[in-house]
C-alpha cells in the first residue's frame, strides 16, 4: 500500500509540473518516510548506502533506461556529499549498468547557491541527480515541512499526519519525466 500511494504522489507531480529539472532526460529519487501509515516527509538528497541496496531495483531502473533508449547514465554528485551515493551502491548500479551495455560516468555539482548545471547532451544519455536541486518544487517540499505539509493537506491530506519518530518505514521513488517507478519498496530506516 505504500509504494503505491507514494507513486500515485510522485505521478501527480509529474503529471502537475512539479518535477522541475535542469537538464532534459533528467531524475532524482525520492524517499517518502511513512510512519503509522502516515507520511510524514520526502526527502530527495537521501542515502544510498548498503542498507539501500539491499533489495534495490537496479534491473527495473536498467529496463527503463533501456526501454527508452539510452545507453549511458550520468550521476550527478554533490561535492558536500561525496560518499553519498556510497561505494557499494555505485558499484552495484554500475555493475548492473554494464551487464547491460551503460556506460556510467559522474559530476561532480557544487552546493547550493550554486545551480545545477544545464547539460547539453544527446539523446542517448539520461542524467541522475543524486543532490538537492533549489529549482526543483519536490527539492522545496523535501527541505521545508511547512512547504511539505501544505501539498499534502491540499491534496492528499488523509495520508499525512506530523509525527516524530526515529524510525520510519521509507519508500525510494525514481521521479522523472517518462515515468516514475517504486525502486526500493517499503523497508525501516
Amino acid at each position: 500500500m505504500l509504494e503505491s500511494i507514494s507513486l500515485d504522489i510522485a505521478n501527480y507531480w509529474t503529471s502537475n509540473d512539479f518535477l522541475t529539472e535542469s537538464n532534459k532526460s533528467c531524475g532524482t529519487l525520492v524517499a517518502f518516510d511513512w510512519v503509522e501509515d502516515y507520511l510524514t516527509e520526502i526527502n530527495t538528497n537521501i542515502d544510498l548506502d548498503e542498507l539501500e541496496c539491499e533489495n534495490f531495483k537496479f534491473d527495473v531502473f536498467v529496463d527503463f533506461l533501456k526501454k527508452n533508449n539510452f545507453n549511458y547514465l550520468l550521476g550527478l554528485r554533490n561535492v558536500a556529499f561525496e560518499h553519498n551515493p556510497s561505494p557499494e551502491w555505485t558499484d552495484k548500479l554500475k555493475e548492473t549498468l554494464k551487464f547491460n551495455e551503460i556506460n556510467y560516468d559522474e559530476y561532480t555539482v557544487d552546493n547550493w547557491p550554486i545551480r545545477i548545471p544545464e547539460f547539453d547532451v544527446p539523446d542517448n544519455i539520461f542524467i541522475l541527480r543524486y543532490s538537492y536541486d533549489e529549482y526543483s518544487r519536490i527539492d522545496q517540499f523535501a527541505s521545508s515541512q511547512y512547504l511539505f505539509e501544505n501539498f499534502m493537506k491540499s491534496n492528499w491530506e488523509k495520508y499525512y499526519k506530523d509525527i516524530v519518530s526515529t524510525e520510519k518505514n521509507r519508500v525510494i521513488v525514481f521521479c522523472n519525466d517518462i515515468e516514475n517507478l517504486v525502486l526500493k519498496d517499503n523497508f525501516v530506516k
